[in-house]
């Protein structure tokens, strides 16, 4: 893991959300030009602003930085979701997965 990963980890998140760098900067209490700085690699976040980042999105620090999970903000949804179900459900669930990813 390096600097890379944290910029296009931010990146990748933000515009899952389908929010502009600005408005992310502005909503985080930061510059205008906070977020494209990151992404571009001109700066990296302090501790504290990764933490508000991930505040922000509902994903804890694991989750951002678990390099085995492309989408985190995706992939919590799904597992709230599989949290609310029986066991035969996610066993389907399981099943329709398999299903896609042979295609």
């Amino acid at each position: 893991m390096d600097k890379k990963f944290v910029q296009e980890r931010i990146s990748r998140i933000r515009n899952a959300h389908g929010i502009s760098a600005r408005k992310l900067s502005l909503e985080l209490g930061q510059s205008t030009e906070y977020i494209n700085q990151i992404e571009n690699g001109k700066s990296l976040p302090s501790l504290e602003g990764l933490f508000n980042f991930c505040d922000y999105f509902k994903i804890s620090l694991g989750e951002f930085f678990d390099e085995s999970v492309n989408f985190p903000i995706e992939y919590a949804k799904i597992i709230e979701e599989l949290n609310k179900m029986d066991k035969l459900a996610i066993d389907s669930v399981y099943e329709l997965l398999k299903l896609i990813n042979r295609h």
